[in-house]
């Protein structure tokens, strides 16, 4: 099953409760738990996780590949009402409109047959939305506009170390990640192949962690080859309702 894994102090975790300290022990677990979640993690049933709390979490064996990986349980490539389901309850997001795929064709089109853009309608389709998380974490996602609708292009996850354990994250991130293919689980890339050195120019699916002293940050990207695939997209359309003519005019 799908749960949300608590940030827990170190100090919770390693006093073990006198017989006269049960409230006291039992208030700061439940402080503890209550500091909220980041990452979705999936884990075993009640049986195999009450064996694997005795042994010490272990990183992933393999490199988790991009589009597979999910951050705060949304996945790049994934649709805005799946993005909205798996945010539902967890984060409050608020949502800033862009030209939908329709919108793009028809001005793909006014450009082809020469007519002035003006000013256009407002776009109706969701262009990214901006999500706070139980802990303040800060979720930005940019949609790309596909024919199908509105799917996750871009990731940008801002947790403050202010609020939650740094070392926790990192050891999370390695425990749902795995070894990243460039770098370390606190500053690394996980990239289908290799990495390029520009995440906003890598031209395939791309998860990033960045983190420094006063935050951790996971960007995530479809890559420049999806954004061009996404652009030849709209004008293949507005070719079908506007084809260039057969001949020159002369």
């Amino acid at each position: 099953m799908t749960i949300i894994l608590p940030f827990i102090s170190a100090d919770t975790m390693t006093r073990a409760p006198s017989a006269g300290s049960s409230r006291n022990t039992m208030m700061q677990m439940t402080k503890a738990a209550a500091i909220g979640a980041i990452m979705a993690l999936s884990l075993p049933t009640a049986p195999a996780m009450a064996q694997k709390a005795r042994v010490p979490a272990q990183p992933a064996s393999s490199t988790a590949k991009p589009l597979a990986m999910d951050v705060a349980g949304v996945r790049l490539g994934m649709p805005l009402a799946a993005v909205q389901a798996a945010l539902a309850g967890t984060y409050r997001c608020s949502t800033y409109q862009s030209a939908s795929f329709r919108q793009l064709v028809e001005r793909e089109v006014r450009k082809r047959k020469g007519i002035p853009d003006g000013f256009g309608p407002d776009g109706t389709a969701v262009g990214d939305l901006t999500c706070q998380g139980p802990t303040g974490e800060h979720l930005r996602l940019f949609m790309a506009q596909t024919p199908a609708g509105e799917i996750v292009d871009r990731i940008d996850l801002t947790v403050s170390t202010k609020r939650v354990d740094p070392a926790t994250l990192i050891g999370q991130v390695e425990a749902k990640y795995g070894r990243p293919t460039e770098g370390t689980p606190a500053n690394g890339s996980w990239c289908i192949t290799r990495c390029g050195g520009d995440l906003t120019m890598e031209p395939n699916p791309r998860i990033t962690v960045m983190s420094d002293a006063s935050s951790l940050k996971i960007l995530g990207s479809r890559g420049r080859n999806a954004r061009l695939a996404d652009e030849a997209a709209v004008k293949a359309a507005a070719a079908r309702e506007a084809p260039a003519a057969a001949r020159g005019a002369f």
